[in-house]
């Protein structure tokens, strides 16, 4: 099963983290992902689930062209992440000390905190509890995007003799 290795590549996951959760040990996803054994159907719901594809791609071992575009068609709310993030613009984006790169930060736990409450995800974050150092790259990439839309802006400050973007 290639795609299993392939996916999880894609996604920077190790084997630690997708074990975990299919509710495997690390070993036994291993035979998952070497072919020695076959998925049941639990597994295949719950690895398509995690990296939000269909079924079919898993039995089929048939990488999707783009996740990205596959999951951005279905339960993806763009804009309630715009209101979100303009939101959060306008109740902490005159804190002094407060770099873009924290802002991705608020972002991410107002994403989660969404996704527990809605079941509906913000971005093209595969899987909500991804760590946030793997989440934070795809907020800044969708809020620069917003940026480039002229939704915001960004501006260079200075603070205490250091520079940063708010």
């Amino acid at each position: 099963m290639k795609i299993l290795k392939l996916l999880r590549d894609r996604n920077k996951f190790t084997q630690e983290f997708v074990a975990s959760k299919l509710g495997v040990t690390r070993q036994s996803y291993m035979r998952y992902e070497s072919g020695e054994v076959e998925l049941n159907a639990s597994a295949i719901r719950a690895i398509a689930n995690l990296y939000q594809i269909e079924y079919k791609n898993i039995i089929d071992d048939i990488l999707p062209e783009d996740t990205a575009t596959f999951y951005l068609e279905r339960n993806v709310d763009i804009d309630k992440f715009h209101q979100i993030v303009l939101y959060a613009l306008q109740a902490a984006g005159d804190l002094v000390y407060l770099s873009h790169y924290d802002f991705f930060k608020i972002i991410y736990l107002i994403h989660k905190d969404f996704f527990e409450q809605y079941k509906v995800k913000l971005t093209t974050l595969y899987y909500i509890d991804q760590s946030e150092s793997e989440g934070i790259p795809i907020y800044q990439d969708a809020i620069y995007r917003m940026a480039d839309e002229n939704l915001l802006e960004f501006l260079n400050t200075s603070i205490h003799k250091g520079h940063t973007k708010k």
